[in-house]
């Protein structure tokens, strides 16, 4: 990702915007649910700058757009053009601006790094909830788990739950007091990629297309 984050800065500039800010944490209800890679402005506008090494897909669309309205910004994606028609259309009749990126950047040897770096992360995380020893979890706990993994956002998880934002931020705190959710997570991501590997290795069900595929 430093490779991307170092050519959306780049091309960002090259387009007169002034570089604000980098990696601004959103927090709700003392938990961290989700963060804005870069916050950039242009004649007199914010904008929420989210930076991807690949295409744009609905769900990127989608978390943009919910990130730019929870920091008051317009948004943006910088990212190599869209994974497929739906997104291009989703981020059209929401507003989201993108850039896109030449592939020259492929190029790039920190890119490649990070792209492998995530794609074992991912790995690991498929495989680790069935080889440790998984938490004991209440009835309550698993329900909280499925809608993460149902979810695009933390908000649209808390509205699953007949939460707020709030609400669900205090209940998974305390999950982590408890044990119940790894100390290492620390976004929203993260929480969703465990809990969707957590339910698995438990024989719960749950959809992944619901989540992965809303538009």
């Amino acid at each position: 990702m430093r490779g991307s984050l170092s050519a959306a800065r780049a091309v960002l500039r090259s387009m007169g915007f002034e570089i604000t800010g980098e990696r601004i944490l959103i927090r709700r209800g003392g938990f961290e649910i989700s963060d804005v890679d870069l916050m950039a402005s242009k004649d007199g506008e914010m904008y929420a700058v989210e930076v991807k090494s690949g295409r744009l897909d609905v769900g990127g669309v989608r978390q943009a757009y919910v990130n730019a309205l929870l920091v008051g910004a317009r948004p943006m994606v910088v990212c190599r053009g869209f994974a497929d028609p739906s997104a291009e259309a989703l981020a059209g009749e929401l507003g989201v601006e993108v850039v896109e990126l030449d592939d020259v950047f492929l190029s790039d040897p920190e890119e490649l790094r990070s792209l492998i770096r995530e794609e074992v992360r991912r790995a690991m995380l498929e495989v680790l909830p069935s080889i440790l020893r998984p938490p004991e979890l209440e009835s309550e706990d698993v329900e909280v788990l499925r809608a993460i993994s149902e979810a695009m956002t933390f908000t649209e998880a808390a509205k699953i739950l007949g939460m707020n934002e709030e609400e669900l931020g205090r209940s998974l705190g305390k999950m982590r007091g408890l044990g119940k959710i790894p100390k290492w997570i620390r976004d929203f991501s993260q929480l969703r990629e465990w809990s969707r590997s957590l339910l698995r290795s438990r024989g719960e069900t749950f959809s992944l297309e619901k989540g992965d595929n809303r538009g």
